[in-house]
Parts: C-alpha cells; structure tokens; sequence
C-alpha cells in the first residue's frame, strides 16, 4: 500500500519565516542606520557648538589682553612721569655731595664704601688711623653747611701689620686702623643752590 505525503505546505512554511526574517533583519538595520545618523548629526552640531563656544572665548581673551595691554601702559607711563617728578624734587648729584663728603676727611682718612639711594641720607664707612680722627670728622661733618645731621653707627679696630716708625717699636708690629660707619642726613636744597659749584672746605662758593 502507498502513502503519500504533500509536502508543499512545509516549504511555503519555511519561505515565511526567511522572509519575515529578512524583513526584520533589514528593519533593525535601518533602525540602527537611523539611530547612528541622528547621533553623528547629534554629535556634528555639539562640535559646531564646542568649536564657537572656544572661538568666543578666544576672542573675549584677546580683548581682555588688549584692555590689560593699554592699562599696562598707562600705568607704566604714569609710574615714569611720577618717577620723573621724584627725581626732579629729591635727586642730587652723586659727584657734589661726594666731594662735600670727601673733602672733610683728614689728611689719613680714606673712605671705603659710599651708599646713596636718593632718599637725603648717606651711609659711609671711613677708615681712620685713630678714634680720635673718626669723632673729629663727626665734628666736622655737623659743621659743615650742607648736613644736616651726621651720626657714627659704629667704630671698630682692625689691627694691621706696618713698619714701626719709633724706636721704641719692634718691626712687624701691629697698628691699629679704625673703621667708622657714618649716617650722613644733607640738605637736598643746598645741592639744587649750588648744583655742579665748586666745594671748598665742604662748602660751595
């Protein structure tokens, strides 16, 4: 006896399901292909955005490094005119008031260091062959027409080792020199008076 089996139905079963599978299979991928699409275009118009948030603020730095650049100048200008006018109102000349200095001293007084820094006063160490010689110049420098204060800060004895004159000396001994540091306060008017006149006795003529 023979039994026969129709198989058809199977294969139009089997073609349905590749199709349906084929449909879904190209759904997702243009759901995908969509989803991918606005992303980019998404992340494109964010760069845009990035891109002139950085360019504004490029620019707002430039202006502002402009603005600081013009302040800049102005202050500089007005820190030279002001510096201009103090020169103008307290400098005085280094050589004249050196000369006043140097002119006092006595004939074994040797100045060693001299500070000016424009403000009224000297600071100056002078080495002496005695104490006696350091008061002495003192004396002379609250004399003189341009000071107006002078005051020792200190006085130290160095020994040093010289060819002894007096008999009653042994060669090789030890002499001391006496170093004194001086404050000196001058009178900036009388240097503008007699700005570049010839000093003697530490006075201008």
């Amino acid at each position: 006896m023979l039994v026969e089996i129709n198989l058809l139905p199977k294969k139009e079963a089997k073609k349905s399901a590749f199709l349906l599978i084929v449909v879904l299979t190209v759904v997702l991928l243009g759901i995908l292909s969509a989803i991918l699409f606005f992303q980019g275009r998404s992340m494109e118009m964010e760069m845009r955005t990035v891109d002139k948030e950085i360019e504004t603020i490029q620019k707002l730095n430039a202006l502002q490094q402009d603005q600081l650049a013009g302040s800049a100048e102005k202050n500089s200008a007005k820190k030279l005119k002001a510096a201009v006018n103090w020169v103008g109102q307290y400098s005085v000349e280094t050589v004249p008031l050196l000369r006043n200095v140097i002119v006092l001293l006595p004939e074994r007084g040797f100045i060693k260091e001299f500070e000016y820094s424009g403000t009224g006063s000297v600071m100056a160490v002078f080495q002496f062959d005695s104490s006696r010689d350091a008061a002495f110049y003192l004396g002379s420098l609250n004399q003189a027409e341009w000071v107006k204060e002078a005051s020792i800060l200190s006085v130290t004895a160095e020994g040093t080792e010289e060819m002894a004159l007096e008999p009653e000396r042994d060669e090789g001994s030890f002499l001391p020199r006496y170093t004194a540091e001086y404050e000196i306060r001058f009178k900036q008017d009388y240097f503008k008076k007699n700005w570049g006149a010839d000093v003697e006795g530490g006075e201008g003529k």
